[in-house]
């Protein structure tokens, strides 16, 4: 039996999905479409907590799709918390299917993150899966979960399944977590522990299977979702770890015994039958970072960053391939405008078997201070324009998004209909000075190298014509939240109660032009609500609170 989003039940019963709320699952089951998940996710009353919104919607889940083989045919997920992977998969050129124990995780991948004509099969675990001997050129399979929920007999049986579907030439990639990590998952879980603390490789060589790469997760990253290859683990650890006192003693000394898998356990392990190991594979990331070991970190939405002799930011949808076109294009137009010292050269947007990518060179970037950050936002701020070049704020970028459909469309979204009424009836005739804009200033988006150079990176909504002081006042609310640890909303009170100090603050006043700094604050929010529509609402819900709240802020400032 299929049902009406195409998940064909082969399972007698169905296991549970653990750590998501009953009420949770309940909206799941009955929801139609992801709009309805999603309203359920944010609605005031009762929103979802922001872990479980990230958790089911952020698609750094599809990041590791680049660590595969780039050869097309057909590819099957089994199970597992990687939401996106899947339709990742297909957009590199994958036929993929989905098969998973857990209804309720299915069906919810299925509304949230579908793929185009893919089968989608609810069975038993452990059970025969429903392929064909010898069908599927790549299957992903959650090896932990597999162990946490029928132990090591069942977990052997099943992957002795996934060795029958694999085609020749197949690769094997297993999601698997350090053994003493799985001991503990059991605990919490009320499982049998022992069955749990098992190698991965006996149980791949039970069912034919060897290893022959393995990719470690970071700890204590804040994007949950970068990926180093094994002989780099020590490298990247060392340069990365955030621990301090004790602790950092402790995983120093770790790290001098070789013990870097204990302090980053969770892993993705590549594998193949023993008669295919000899056989020479690349995979996207190896290719576009042009390295044997890149560093695979995800990025905010639908895209990935690998890291080899290159930075390459990968797509992993149609969307962001088109986006990340024209953060290279905007990229070059930035270079020849007023931020041209602070702007990279050399940025490509080559295509590797039809995925357009960002192509960069790799600087050596070392750690930048708050302050430092600030000092570069000014200086790379370009100077404001004279007298006779202000122009009506109608006549800029800004006011163009904000006039649009899409505009309209965002603004009633957030809460914030009336307040751009407001504005669009009110203030397109006042002048201010108009040039370049980066449009996303903040310190994360700061570099310099150990020689000193600065530069300005993601220049994907750089403007040639928009207010000048979008730029400066923005970048001054990101500085004053990450010295403080407020939100948005808090920030740009204190921008439009004029107390903000510092060199960004400064910029503000000689860029604003007839503009009031209340005015100032509310353009700035209004911006960013047209600028984080689609994907705000479709993959990062959880900023909504934020920018209603920043919303209210600005609405109750007079003028």
């Amino acid at each position: 039996m299929t049902d009406d989003v195409g998940v064909t039940r082969r399972a007698a019963a169905d296991r549970p999905w653990h750590e998501v709320p009953e009420h949770v699952r309940r909206t799941v089951r009955s929801a139609t479409s992801v709009d309805l998940v999603i309203d359920a996710m944010t609605d005031a009353e009762s929103p979802w907590p922001v872990e479980l919104q990230r958790r089911l919607l952020h698609p750094a889940s599809g990041g590791p799709a680049v660590l595969v083989p780039r050869a097309g045919g057909r590819g099957l997920v089994l199970g597992g918390e990687r939401h996106a992977l899947a339709p990742a998969l297909h957009f590199l050129g994958l036929d993929v299917a989905r098969a998973d124990w857990v209804g309720d995780r299915l069906r919810f991948q299925q509304l949230a993150h579908p793929v185009p004509g893919a089968s989608a099969v609810h069975l038993d675990l452990p059970a025969r899966l429903p392929f064909p001997d010898a069908s599927v050129d790549l299957v992903w399979v959650d090896v932990d979960e597999v162990l946490a929920l029928v132990g090591v007999r069942g977990a052997v049986g099943f992957l002795v399944e996934v060795e029958r579907v694999l085609a020749p030439g197949g690769t094997v990639v297993a999601d698997v977590r350090h053994r003493g990590r799985r001991t503990v998952d059991a605990v919490r879980r009320r499982a049998a522990a022992g069955a749990d603390v098992v190698p991965v490789r006996y149980l791949l060589a039970r069912a034919g299977l060897v290893p022959v790469g393995r990719h470690a997760l970071l700890p204590r990253r804040d994007d949950w979702a970068r990926l180093v290859p094994a002989p780099r683990l020590r490298e990247e650890l060392a340069a990365t770890d955030l621990r301090t006192g004790a602790r950092q003693a402790a995983a120093r000394t770790l790290r001098a015994l070789g013990a870097s898998g204990v302090l980053a356990p969770d892993a993705v392990v590549l594998a193949r039958r023993r008669r295919d190991t000899s056989r020479d594979v690349t995979t996207l990331a190896e290719r576009v970072a042009r390295s044997r070991h890149p560093v695979v970190a995800a990025l905010s939405d639908a895209r990935v960053a690998v890291r080899g002799e290159r930075f390459v930011k990968v797509p992993l949808s149609a969307d962001q391939q088109q986006a990340l076109g024209r953060e290279v294009a905007a990229t070059h137009e930035a270079a020849a405008s007023g931020f041209g010292a602070f702007v990279l050269d050399e940025v490509m947007a080559p295509s590797y078997d039809g995925v357009r990518v960002a192509d960069a060179p790799l600087l050596r970037a070392r750690p930048v201070s708050l302050d430092e950050a600030e000092d570069v936002l000014a200086r790379a701020l370009p100077a404001p324009t004279s007298p006779d070049a202000h122009r009506p704020l109608r006549t800029t970028a800004a006011w163009r998004r904000l006039e649009s459909a899409r505009g309209e469309r965002d603004c009633a979204e957030i809460g914030a209909a009336s307040l751009r009424d407001r504005v669009l009836r009110a203030h397109g005739h006042l002048l201010v000075p108009v040039g370049p804009t980066h449009g996303d200033l903040h310190p994360d988006n700061v570099l310099v190298t150990a020689e000193g150079s600065a530069h300005l990176v993601d220049w994907n909504r750089f403007e040639p014509d928009n207010p000048l002081v979008l730029d400066a006042a923005y970048a001054a609310c990101q500085v004053d939240l990450a010295r403080t640890g407020s939100g948005l909303a808090e920030a740009v009170r204190r921008l439009a109660a004029d107390e903000l100090t510092g060199p960004l603050a400064t910029s503000v006043a000689s860029r604003r032009g007839e503009l009031t700094v209340a005015q100032v604050a509310t353009l700035v929010v209004l911006d960013r609500v047209v600028s984080y529509s689609l994907p705000r609402r479709r993959y990062k819900p959880w900023t909504l609170s934020t920018m209603r709240a920043s919303v209210v802020t600005v609405d109750a400032l007079p003028g």
